[in-house]
């Protein structure tokens, strides 16, 4: 698997310098594509986008025989994709930019995210923030590394916790159940990038995020780079995430202390 981890890491580079970089602030007003939801109307899609989601998908089927690929764009446009994450064949979860509206603007936090899930469990996975060329590999019990480094975040020592909680896709009966200005914390501006939140948390650069929409491409990448580097992905009824789960609250936070601590400052 280390190979494999390698070149995923690799593989996910290479893409993101002949699709996305070439691409960025250099948009026609053609590349931007209006991809309206119920739940989002002023959700969009990029030619970065599509481009990169098919140089993935070709070759990380290349990268594991077998292996099939559920992409965010490709679901968009056929949601019974999605049911191969049923199958028993590996699925490889892929977000081509996630933070596309930033990406679009020229501005703000964006990325590329893979994951690898076998028999319902994420095995591998890796984040790449384009812009600041920082990669973050992931393999399940084999720890997570940044740029090739073990991560090994210490403890926080803030007397104030710092982190961010994401309201604008929450159910209202859900919301209401939150404390949105917790004793003790500060809170962060969303920057709508969650493989920018992930990167940050398994640094131990903020103590906590909640989600409440869990699109598995946004978080099934993430989840194991957190967890592989100590952190937490879990839900307010102390079950452990997992990519075929429903819309629920989801905390994540460094380590389980910083998690217990924010399980009770969130809650009413």
């Amino acid at each position: 698997m280390v190979a494999l981890a390698e070149s995923l890491g690799n593989l996910i580079i290479e893409v993101a310098e002949a699709e996305i970089v070439p691409r960025y602030r250099n948009l026609a007003a053609a590349d931007i594509i209006g991809k309206p939801t119920a739940i989002d109307p002023d959700d969009l899609v990029t030619s970065a986008d599509r481009a990169a989601e098919t140089a993935l998908s070709l070759r990380l089927t290349e990268l594991l025989p077998g292996s099939c690929v559920v992409g965010e764009e490709a679901v968009a446009e056929d949601p019974r994709i999605l049911d191969a994450m049923k199958g028993a064949a590996p699925v490889w979860l892929v977000d081509p930019i996630d933070g596309t509206k930033n990406f679009a603007r020229g501005q703000g936090a964006f990325g590329t995210m893979v994951a690898l899930v076998e028999q319902g469990q994420i095995v591998l996975s890796a984040i790449y923030l384009i812009e600041q060329r920082d990669l973050y590999v992931a393999e399940r019990g084999a720890g997570t590394l940044r740029n090739g480094e073990r991560l090994r975040p210490g403890p926080s020592s803030r007397e104030e916790l710092s982190g961010t909680v994401y309201t604008k896709f929450m159910d209202p009966t859900v919301l209401s159940t939150l404390n949105l200005a917790p004793r003790g914390c500060r809170l962060f501006p969303p920057p709508m990038c969650a493989a920018f939140e992930y990167a940050r948390l398994a640094r131990g650069d903020a103590d906590f995020a909640v989600y409440y929409r869990l699109l598995p491409w946004d978080h099934a990448p993430g989840a194991l780079i957190l967890r592989e580097a100590g952190g937490v992905a879990r839900h307010l009824d102390e079950k452990e995430y997992l990519p075929f789960k429903a819309d629920s609250l989801l905390l994540l936070s460094p380590s389980d202390v910083c998690w217990q601590t924010m399980r009770v400052r969130l809650q009413r």
